[in-house]
């Protein structure tokens, strides 16, 4: 009979003897066996589905623990050496996963997943939910083919398989059609292509496995994003995401398909960013963040999107993760959920401090002992006929509070007061998410979901006399309702269509308290309450046109109750393959966003008439219109290069068109703790990004991986005067190189090490240069800034390594971790900001973390 020959078997605890007599009839094989050695009574559990005579025959020996040998005609069964048995026995763990369309999102019934990292291969074939599993694999990292006709062959490497938890994988397959004997295979999808296939260009996929790795990360999804061309951060103390140039303002995070609030621990209103995620690294699934030209499918926001999902748990058996740090404590639970149907629930708490960290002397940046504790969950039911039902959520809290007193006036300068500065925050976000597959080539979505968020900060002024009062008080609490319904239909392979509808409804209650110091008077002028609402819309088509070229066309609408504002924007999107592993893409767009909510209700006293001025609540959108073009070359499985070049034109930009505000901007704000306000504020400010991105990337394979990249950049806007200038984000050049290396210190893979580099050089931060002899000569406080010269001067450049080791051990039902990190480990001195010190009286430098150390130990059973 012919090795190649296709083969089909489904046994539920048959004896072995009656499997082998089954098989002799139907295939006309001839096995041949010991009676006394095969265990010819025992059940067997196996499947297989259209696989070649020899994958059919691994699989079979595989479930019933048998090896073979093909001699002549004859097939030799024996029992596997129980010697090697005994010695892999507490090293193997499971791999499972699921099979489904890219665009529909369903499952695929019967597609073959071959298992190409061990000899000789085996393979299975996905059930009737697109799950599969292969059991007993040895540990260490594994790779997958996936094949099902109609529909292009998918390659997943380096799955990781440890013996503390099992592994799952979710792949997804994208479908094909012959035209004129013509079919476009694209290999390696889930290293080159995003998690979402309906985006096309400026986009990085944030692989959760690369998050743990990458050093200089921190298992934070922010900061592992700034390791990608284009993006750089604010700081060494914040994750602030600064892309293309643009403010972190114009981010956008959304969680499982729909808008939270900044999901970040001692943040500021009204920033996107903080000093660490309150998304938790274990918990979540392999995301997508994109830079710019976004698909119809994401609006009202002009900078990136991070899209962010929770992966399911476990819904076999329960598994548990304990991780201790110099951090703090993180404790997560996972398991079956209504086992019947599949389900599953994941959890998840973290309690932190900086306490470990200040006993070792190392320096924060301040005087403070910041603190946070978040959790997050996910559960999911999928039922047989009602669809699949899912519940999520994420909650958390910070505080810190900032010493700074010193009971001898004498040295305080020229400083009238000092501040004692406390920053809580909260924040939390839940939603039910309802999936229902059982209409032909249709998938709807329905979620709705509920969130929120509060600043507060509160400064307490101590004068020389050494008394107290309030000298600031914000409180920022919004909170929002968000209904989303989303329909995918797929009438054939070569058309989809989805669209969409939002409504969202805001509520806030905002007080801010300022105390003016000279005239003794406090002024409130913003204490508000109200609410807003938000419809969005979209409809986007993705065509193939031909095996090589397909065009996704779209269009976007969003209408806002404040001012009754209405947006619709065009989209559009090009890929045309010039090879099977050379790819160009031409998106463009218009784009638009709100401002952020807070600034809505804020007030002025008029200075010519007794009444109040809300210059905010008359503002336009700030809009934008974009354009990329990107070129993609997959050198082989392992390597790639990418070139991409874009503009970006801002128009409608809050400015100011007061004198001596000419630099203000919307574009220039975001990553700071102040909240700035003008009273002058119009909707005529323009801004140009432009620049280029030039991506090397091999991906993780014989344990080595490398990621290097460049980007040139410039970003400018207009003020209220129409002057040019340079945004505080135009820095010039960003450069990333990453390089890792993973060395098994054994045969068994029990003991495995891991060392990983990043070295980082960029441009430095605009300033406002200070009229340092004006404010020098000045008798009080005041600080005088040459605003004619805004952005125009740079800090020095910024250069930091960090370097990252973790060793892992596994056990027979326990995988350890101990891992230690050091960011800026060559200990540069690299500056954040340039201010005037007022007890010094002279303008200064200030400067970012020296080294930064952390170490952890983490345990998976």
């Amino acid at each position: 009979m012919p090795l190649s020959t296709p083969v089909s078997f489904r046994y539920e605890k048959t004896p072995l003897e009656q499997v082998l007599q089954d098989l002799e009839k139907r295939y006309q094989l001839r096995f041949s066996y010991s009676n006394s050695q095969l265990p010819l009574n025992a059940p067997v559990s196996c499947m297989a589905t259209a696989l070649s005579l020899v994958n059919a025959l691994a699989e079979l020996c595989e479930c019933a623990e048998l090896s073979y040998r093909i001699i002549g005609e004859q097939i030799v069964l024996t029992p596997k050496d129980p010697d090697a048995s005994s010695a892999l026995k507490n090293y193997t763990q499971t791999l499972r996963g699921t099979v489904i369309d890219a665009g529909l999102k369903t499952p695929l019934i019967g597609a073959t997943v071959q298992l190409i990292s061990v000899e000789p291969n085996r393979a299975v074939s996905t059930g009737i939910d697109g799950s599969f599993a292969l059991d007993r694999l040895p540990i260490g990292r594994h790779s997958l083919k996936v094949t099902y006709l109609g529909y292009k062959e998918s390659q997943i490497s380096n799955i990781m398989v440890v013996s503390g938890k099992e592994t799952v994988v979710s792949v997804q397959l994208a479908e094909s059609y012959i035209q004129e004997a013509e079919v476009l295979v694209v290999a390696e999808r889930d290293k080159t292509l995003p998690q979402n296939l309906l985006i096309s260009s400026s986009v990085h996929t944030l692989r959760t496995e690369e998050i743990n790795r990458f050093a200089g990360s921190r298992q934070d999804p922010s900061r592992m994003a700034a390791n990608y061309a284009g993006v750089s951060s604010a700081s060494d103390q914040r994750n602030d995401l600064i892309v293309r140039g643009n403010s972190p303002l114009g981010v956008l995070w959304r969680l499982e398909g729909v808008e939270i609030p900044n999901p970040n621990h001692f943040t500021f209103t009204p920033n996107t960013g903080g000093a660490f995620s309150l998304l938790n690294n274990n918990l979540l699934d392999n995301s997508d963040f994109l830079t710019g030209a976004f698909p119809a499918e994401y609006g009202n926001r002009i900078g990136a999107v991070m899209d962010v999902k929770l992966r399911e748990g476990n819904n076999k058996k329960v598994e548990n993760t304990l991780q201790l740090g110099l951090n703090g404590m993180e404790v997560v639970t996972e398991g079956p959920l209504v086992k019947k149907w599949g389900g599953s629930f994941l959890g998840s708490m973290r309690l932190f401090t900086f306490r470990p960290l200040e006993k070792l002397g190392v320096d924060i940046g301040y005087e403070g002992l910041p603190r946070y504790q978040d959790g997050s969950f996910k559960a999911v039911i999928p039922t047989p006929k009602a669809g699949k039902f899912s519940a999520w959520g994420i909650a958390g809290s910070s505080n810190v509070t900032i010493y700074d007193i010193d009971e001898d006036t004498t040295t305080w300068g020229k400083l009238r007061y000092r501040l004692e500065p406390t920053l809580n925050n909260q924040m939390y976000a839940f939603g039910l998410q309802h999936t229902y597959t059982h209409i032909p080539k249709t998938v709807t979505e329905l979620i709705v979901s509920t969130s929120g968020s509060q600043v507060e900060a509160t400064s307490i002024a101590t004068y020389r006399n050494l008394s107290n009062r309030l000298f600031y008080y914000l409180r920022n609490f919004e909170k929002q309702l968000i209904t989303r319904f989303n329909i995918t239909h797929k009438p054939n392979a070569r058309l989809l269509v989805k669209s969409g509808l939002t409504w969202q409804k805001m509520y806030y209650n905002n007080q801010e308290i300022m105390y003016q110091d000279q005239q003794d008077v406090y002024e409130i002028p913003l204490d508000a309450q109200g609410s807003a609402s938000l419809w969005q819309g979209y409809l986007l088509t993705k065509f193939s046109v031909s095996p090589r070229l397909d065009v996704q066309t779209g269009v976007y609408a969003q209408r806002f109750s404040i001012g009754k504002r209405l947006a619709i924007e065009p989209r559009l999107s090009i890929d045309y393959y010039l090879t099977d592993a050379q790819k160009l893409n031409f998106s463009a767009g218009f784009h638009s966003q709100t401002q952020p909510l807070v600034y809505y209700e804020y007030r002025f006293f008029s200075q010519e008439r007794p009444e109040f001025n809300q210059p905010y609540n008359k503002l336009d959108f700030t809009r934008s219109r974009q354009a990329v073009l990107s070129y993609n070359y997959n050198l082989s499985p392992t390597w790639r290069l990418k070139a991409e070049g874009y503009y970006q034109y801002h128009f409608k930009v809050p400015v100011s068109k007061r004198a001596g505000e000419e630099a203000f901007s919307m574009l220039n704000l975001g990553t700071d703790y102040s909240f700035v306000t003008v009273d002058s504020v119009v909707s005529k400010g323009t801004g140009r990004n432009y620049g280029l991105e030039l991506t090397a990337e091999r991906f993780l394979k014989k344990g080595f991986y490398a990621l290097a990249n460049l980007s040139l950049l410039r970003s400018t806007f207009t003020g209220g005067d129409g002057q040019r200038r340079p945004t505080t984000f135009s820095i010039g050049y960003i450069s990333n190189f990453l390089i890792g290396k993973e060395i098994d210190l054994d045969p068994n893979k029990r003991h495995h090490l891991s060392l990983d580099l990043r070295v980082n050089y960029s441009g430095g931060r605009r300033i406002i240069p200070i009229d340092e002899e004006k404010t020098l000569n000045e008798s009080t406080d005041k600080i005088y800034y040459d605003v004619s010269n805004a952005y125009r001067p740079q800090l020095r450049n910024y250069f930091r390594t960090d370097i990252r080791v973790s060793y892992q051990l596994n056990t027979k039902k326990t995988t350890h971790w101990i891992f230690a990190a050091a960011d800026n480990v060559l200990n540069k001195k690299n500056e954040l900001y340039y201010g005037w010190d007022l007890e010094e009286n002279r303008a200064k430098i200030y400067y970012q973390l020296g080294i930064y150390p952390y170490l952890g130990y983490r345990i998976q059973f």
